[in-house]
């Protein structure tokens, strides 16, 4: 039985985070979930905060060390700026 077997079969699942702050991080995705939880004490900024902004895909990576072992691809997914932009007015006279 493969590894990526035996991880459905104990119902887990290997998320690797892949853009954003955090790219390149593997994690267990409940581990993740954990995390995610964790991180919402913390203010909008805060380089923990971003963990929140991580969402799950439907696209999957192979690991790059363990053969046979996959990831789920998450996507960092930046909460907008409240800043409003400044706006220029031009007068017509």
């Amino acid at each position: 039985m493969s590894r990526l077997a035996v991880q459905v079969a104990d119902g887990r699942e290997l998320a690797v985070l892949v853009d954003g702050p955090w790219r390149g991080r593997w994690y267990w995705r409940a581990d993740l979930a954990a995390m995610q939880t964790a991180a919402a004490r913390y203010p909008d900024g805060h380089p923990a905060a971003e963990l929140r902004t991580y969402r799950p895909s439907n696209e999957f990576v192979p690991h790059p060390v363990e053969d046979d072992i996959t990831g789920r691809i998450w996507r960092h997914h930046p909460h907008p700026t409240t800043a409003t932009a400044a706006s220029s007015t031009r007068r017509t006279t």
